[in-house]
């Protein structure tokens, strides 16, 4: 008999522990209504009307009929903070934080699905870079049910234990399973992990709010720096201002002139030259290095 795949679902009561290990063992798992109908309503306020502006879709991948939207650190503050929720990064400690001295906010995003859209192609987030599956995590995908996802209105496919298969094998039909979760839950899942969304069989928007993370020696698919130029990020949680990029990716990895480039964002700040700080350092000899050898077995 087939085994039928699952998404493991836990309460907001879940430590960040069993969450890592559960992303280890499926590459996937939901946390049902991590954050309540208040602030997720406070969410809904400050993004929609950039939604609703929004242009459709111009590509298959992208939606005929979907609307997105990204920068949303610079439309919302309750975004700002969900992106810093402690959960949420101590999971990024425990699935990232082996293999880099800073993660990153990697991309921020709005995505809505209209009435009749059709199902998007199944992939793999790391697909972007140039690194043969199955791979460490690259990245950690967080996306926040803005409404409720049902089956439906297109809750997104997942298949479950993809995150260990080779890099030419794509999921069967049977292999795929939807993310259904109420509003205001959140779905996790690797950089190695097959999914895409479903098609909108209702007369009802689905809409998703992506937070993602990225080792911070990697380049980050959305240019944050650019979304929150220093003028904008000054006004951001310390916390956040490192999570975007203002701060070094790791011993001599993203400095600016003085140094540091957190320091752009303080008044009176003339740095101290220095490329690298001490404990950033330390953290370098506690990561596990990355074996890419492209000699196979046969060589």
């Amino acid at each position: 008999m087939t085994e039928v795949p699952a998404i493991t679902t836990f309460d907001r009561n879940v430590s960040a522990a069993a969450l890592v290990a559960e992303l280890d063992s499926n590459g996937c798992v939901i946390v049902e209504h991590h954050v309540d109908d208040v602030r997720m309503q406070q969410l809904h306020s400050e993004l929609q009307p950039y939604l609703d502006t929004a242009p459709l879709g111009r590509t298959e991948f992208a939606g005929r009929t979907s609307r997105r939207r990204n920068g949303l650190l610079t439309k919302s503050e309750t975004c700002c903070e969900l992106a810093i929720d402690p959960l949420l990064l101590a999971v990024c400690d425990g699935v990232l934080g082996p293999n880099c001295v800073n993660y990153r906010l990697h991309v921020t995003m709005l995505v809505e699905l209209m009435p009749g859209e059709v199902r998007q192609e199944i992939h793999r987030d790391g697909e972007i870079y140039p690194i043969r599956h199955p791979a460490p995590p690259m990245t950690l995908a967080a996306f926040w049910a803005y409404t409720d996802f049902t089956e439906e209105n297109g809750a997104t496919l997942v298949a479950p234990g993809s995150h260990r298969w080779p890099q030419e094998r794509t999921p069967e039909a049977h292999e795929l399973v939807q993310a259904v979760m109420p509003k205001g839950s959140l779905l996790l899942y690797t950089s190695s992990v097959w999914h895409g969304s479903e098609a909108n069989h209702t007369d009802a928007v689905r809409t998703g709010m992506g937070l993602h993370y990225s080792l911070g020696w990697l380049r980050q698919e959305e240019n944050q720096v650019l979304s929150s130029p220093p003028e904008v990020a000054r006004h951001f949680p310390e916390q956040l201002q490192r999570l975007i990029g203002y701060d070094f990716g790791g011993p001599y990895l993203g400095f600016v002139e003085q140094g540091n480039p957190i320091g752009l964002l303080r008044d009176g700040d003339d740095g101290d030259f220095a490329r690298t700080e001490p404990k950033l350092n330390a953290q370098r000899e506690t990561i596990e290095l990355l074996s890419l050898s492209t000699v196979s077995d046969d060589d």
